[in-house]
């Protein structure tokens, strides 16, 4: 019998907007869907949506299918209340409540205040921090955030939650913040599968193309992206996917392209559905994501798994790309050498961009082969 597993989340398909979370949990279900039932508790509003997703009935179990998966999915229309909240549980009796991020009042506390009611219910908690203990992540107004994890904190939760980690450093920072005796079970986040044959592109000698394919926050570094281009002398194009998380810092960074130079090209694109993301990058030379910090990068992996190279900061998984040809990790405190990178990718014609798009499609496979995900989350689910 398959084990029951109800995810908390408050963004989910049709739902893209937050970006690598949903996608991580769409890619989890899709690997899992024959050994775990899952069903899922989210909103019916994506990331900063006003209206709800169509063809959705809310406040009430939907049948829906991931790729084949089926699964069923509770959309809130509105604030959920605790005994509201309860009863849903009951009505899937999963032995698992995997809960996505570490804020949100309906999707991440209402499940832990309510934590002795759950385990009474044979119910057990699992919290997948999804990068938001990273030391760039607790940077952002860091005032705020001390207060709200010395609350987390008080809820002795060491004691009575399992905890996800997708990789060692993570589990790090889980016991950094919630004690040595934390229970951590590092499962890798599971990435889209690499495309069996990726598409060849010719890179144009003395140009460059890039693609930012990311939310735009100000942990994505899209603003000194930016800067940075602006220094740039050689011919160099950008384009710009994504939704606008925080408008304040898209204003910033539109001042900046107003002030690009002639031989730079800045273009926002708006959003790439994710069954659009592979074939988006494969149009591009290169992707870039100049990041403070990321779980996973999905995007990133995406990128690479359709064999395009990427240039990122040293804060992702995807480090040493420099010696697999599959890209170039930079200093995002050292302006000057990614001036230098770019100017020197600009120079370079099909022939020698061969190597890095071949380098970076083995990259990824050799990545998605190696991992044994199955294995992963039954040591999570135990």
């Amino acid at each position: 019998m398959k084990k029951s597993v109800l995810i908390c989340y408050q963004y989910f398909y049709p739902g893209y907007k937050a970006g690598g979370p949903v996608q991580s949990l769409m890619n989890m279900i899709e690997a899992l869907g024959n050994e775990y039932s899952f069903s899922v508790f989210t909103s019916v509003f994506d990331l900063n949506e006003k209206h709800p997703y169509k063809n959705i009935t809310t406040d009430e179990w939907n049948d829906i299918s991931i790729n084949g998966v089926s699964i069923k999915v509770w959309y809130a229309s509105l604030k959920v209340k605790s005994s509201v909240f309860i009863q849903i549980v009951k009505g899937v009796n999963p032995q698992y409540i995997f809960i996505n991020g570490m804020y949100g009042s309906d999707f991440f506390l209402t499940p832990l205040l309510n934590m002795k009611k759950l385990k009474a219910m044979g119910t057990q908690l699992i919290i997948s921090p999804r990068g938001m203990l990273q030391q760039g992540a607790l940077a952002v107004k860091p005032f705020k955030k001390k207060l709200y994890y010395a609350f987390l904190k008080s809820l002795s939760l060491s004691n009575t939650v399992k905890w996800h980690a997708t990789n060692e450093e993570e589990s790090n920072d889980i016991k950094k913040m919630f004690g040595q005796n934390s229970k951590v079970s590092i499962a890798a986040n599971i990435p889209k599968k690499p495309a069996n044959i990726f598409l060849e592109h010719v890179k144009i000698k003395n140009k460059l193309s890039l693609a930012y394919l990311s939310i735009i926050t100000p942990k994505k570094n899209l603003l000194l992206l930016l800067q940075i281009l602006r220094k740039c002398p050689h011919n160099i194009a950008l384009d710009i996917y994504g939704p606008i998380k925080e408008n304040d810092y898209w204003l910033l960074c539109e001042k900046e392209i107003k002030l690009m130079p002639a031989n730079t090209s800045v273009v926002y694109k708006g959003d790439v559905l994710p069954h659009n993301v592979q074939a988006t990058f494969a149009k591009y030379d290169t992707s870039v994501l100049l990041t403070q910090g990321e779980n996973f990068g999905h995007a990133l992996f995406e990128s690479l798994s359709i064999g395009r190279p990427v240039i990122t900061s040293n804060f992702t998984n995807w480090n040493k790309l420099n010696q697999a040809s599959a890209g170039w990790n930079v200093d995002i405190t050292d302006t000057s050498s990614i001036i230098n990178l770019l100017v020197s990718l600009v120079d370079k014609d099909a022939d020698e961009w061969q190597q890095f798009t071949n380098g970076a499609f083995n990259y990824a496979t050799q990545y998605f082969n190696q991992q044994n995900f199955q294995q992963q989350y039954q040591q999570l689910f135990s």
